[in-house]
Formats: C-alpha cells, sequence, structure tokens
C-alpha cells in the first residue's frame, strides 16, 4: 500500500501564496518592459492577409502551437511550424492558391533570442 505524505494545510497555503506572489511579480516586470515593439509586432500581424506561421522548438514550440491554435480560433489563417521540420525545406501546407503566390507572414516565438 502506497503512504501519502500528510498535508500541513498551512503550509500549502503559504506555498501557494509564495507561488501567486512570484508570479504576480514576473507578470508586472513583463508589463513594465512593453514598448512599441508590441504595437508594431500587432499592427503587422493586423494588417497582413495571408497565412501566420508560428515557429518554436521545444516549450516554446507548446507556446507557438497554442498562439497558433488561438490564432486560428479567432478567425486569422496561422499554422504551427516546427523550426526543424522548416531546415527540411518545408515551403508551405496546400494552400488554396499556389504556393509561392500565397503571402506568408512568420512569427517566431523563442525564450532565448
Amino acid at each position: 500500500m502506497i503512504s501519502h505524505p500528510t498535508v500541513n494545510p498551512e503550509e500549502c497555503l503559504s506555498a501557494a501564496r509564495r507561488a501567486m506572489l512570484l508570479e504576480a511579480s514576473a507578470i508586472q516586470a513583463a508589463a513594465e518592459r512593453l514598448d512599441g515593439n508590441l504595437t508594431r509586432a500587432v499592427e503587422l500581424l493586423a494588417q497582413h492577409n495571408g497565412k501566420i506561421v508560428v515557429t518554436g522548438v521545444g516549450k516554446s514550440g507548446l507556446i507557438g502551437q497554442k498562439i497558433a491554435a488561438t490564432l486560428c480560433s479567432t478567425g486569422t489563417p496561422a499554422i504551427f511550424l516546427h523550426a526543424a521540420e522548416a531546415v527540411h525545406g518545408w515551403a508551405c501546407t496546400p494552400p488554396a492558391t499556389p504556393p509561392c503566390s500565397s503571402p506568408r507572414a512568420a512569427l517566431r516565438w523563442s525564450w532565448c533570442g
């Protein structure tokens, strides 16, 4: 039989509060770093009338997949492309128009640059 440790309610609440305060601090720091680059990115994506290609590898790739799905669910044509697949000559998924005439925008999601 597996023995489970007893849960100390005070320690549990304390740990949860510390985690939430740490996350709140990180969100506040991120908000303070916002600048014209965000506005520029939003404008570029809003003006683009083709498919948006989101790329990434690892955790960045998982986030990129979610971003592509969110864009699609809000009416913006988007796909996720694993960066390693791009190295192998990926051109585009079969669109309704010929590949070379299909305008695209690329969104790269990366933690390290």
